[in-house]
């Protein structure tokens, strides 16, 4: 529940800001969902990496 409410309240404090600065709201949400969106799939090709490297040394 609090990671719901933090989120909330962590969204509403960048609209604040957004508005304060002149900034559209949108286009600030899209640019942190690629920049999640890039750091995930990072992670996941970090640990697929990983898997091959462990596979190759079982294979040999």
């Amino acid at each position: 529940m609090k990671i719901k409410e933090t989120k909330i309240l962590q969204s509403q404090r960048l609209k604040e800001i957004c508005s304060e600065k002149d900034v559209n709201f949108h286009s600030v949400e899209i640019l942190l969902e690629s920049v999640k969106t890039k750091k995930l799939l990072k992670r996941n090709n970090y640990h697929q990496q990983k898997i091959n490297d462990v596979i190759e040394k079982g294979i040999k």
